[in-house]
């Protein structure tokens, strides 16, 4: 998977392609394969492992030893750990960084069709493909995200539903998820990365979107970049992942909700309602605990730190 070189290839933007591990080897490896077969001519792979106590460090490096690879000491989370990517890539001189889960199988003209819509649209600092689900390879999973008004909340486009020709036009959106984006270098010298405030994973990925955008760039879904997603089951469903949904929905909505309170009690009596329903009880009392554990921490209300050296 090494980068090409010749004059031809060397006009190309060059793109990092960064992905996180932590304990999950099998999945990694199958995502560095379709890595390896991606149809665009300057690419370097880095893996960046975040503390993995299971050796799947080890196998990765074996499986793979022409791919950049960081070893973190511990697990520093979802933006943590992507920042410590995302800056070395910008210090290697990447002009894109393509961030993506490690269980997504990439389309092999992913990476082409982003980088295409990227350098025709300048203002475009973060670009989003078209996600499906790994075991229902029709079936989308997101193809952008969109605020809805009421409740006020981040809503993905498409989620559940088959794919159709509503969902393959090349069109500006809100957010986007992390799950796969593609990063403008620009931004990450305007904006910075994550913030590791949404410790250790969910919603830090809508609060980068809000200060991409709020600093005057543009998010940019383009149909024609396919990946699938097999979605985690790590925390689904556990009291584990509606703790952290709850407890890190808090400073998001301290940042960018209009009100910002209004808007967080909306959404939490909304979120709630919702699981009720669905009779999923289970959910509610660590939901509650993670919100109010976020109401009692500090949330710095501006996030600094671009990185412009």
């Amino acid at each position: 998977m090494a980068e090409r070189t010749n004059s031809e290839t060397d006009l190309c933007p060059l793109v990092y392609v960064l992905l996180l591990n932590w304990n999950d080897a099998e999945n990694t490896l199958a995502c560095l394969q379709s890595i390896a077969e991606l149809d665009y001519p300057r690419f370097r792979p880095l893996v960046v492992d975040n503390g993995s106590t299971d050796g799947s460090d080890q196998m990765i490096r074996s499986r793979y030893p022409e791919v950049e690879f960081i070893a973190n000491e511990r697990n520093l989370g979802f933006a943590g750990g992507a920042n410590v990517g995302l800056e070395y890539a910008r210090r290697q001189g990447a002009d894109y960084v393509l961030f993506i889960n490690n269980d997504t199988v990439l389309d092999r003209m992913l990476l082409k069709e982003l980088v295409q819509v990227a350098e025709t649209h300048p203002r475009a600092g973060l670009l989003v493909p078209k996600i499906y689900y790994y075991d229902e390879p029709t079936r989308l999973w997101a193809a952008g995200a969109r605020l809805a008004r009421f409740p006020p909340r981040v809503k993905m486009i498409g989620f559940g539903r088959p794919d159709g020709p509503q969902y393959n036009q090349l069109r500006r959106v809100d957010y986007a998820t992390g799950c796969a984006l593609l990063i403008r270098r620009q931004v990450l010298e305007t904006v910075g990365g994550f913030d590791p405030i949404y410790w250790p994973i969910y919603h830090e990925d809508y609060d980068f979107s809000a200060r991409v955008t709020q600093a005057g760039w543009e998010i940019w879904y383009v149909p024609t970049a396919r990946l699938w997603h097999k979605v985690s089951r790590s925390q689904r469903g556990s009291g584990t992942q509606a703790f952290n949904l709850g407890k890190n929905i808090v400073p998001f909505y301290r940042r960018h909700g209009r009100p910002p309170g209004l808007s967080l009690a909306l959404f939490v009596i909304w979120a709630v309602l919702r699981e009720v329903v669905r009779g999923n009880l289970a959910f509610v009392r660590p939901y509650l605990q993670g919100v109010w554990t976020g109401l009692t921490q500090p949330t710095p209300l501006d996030r600094t730190g671009a990185w412009n050296s």
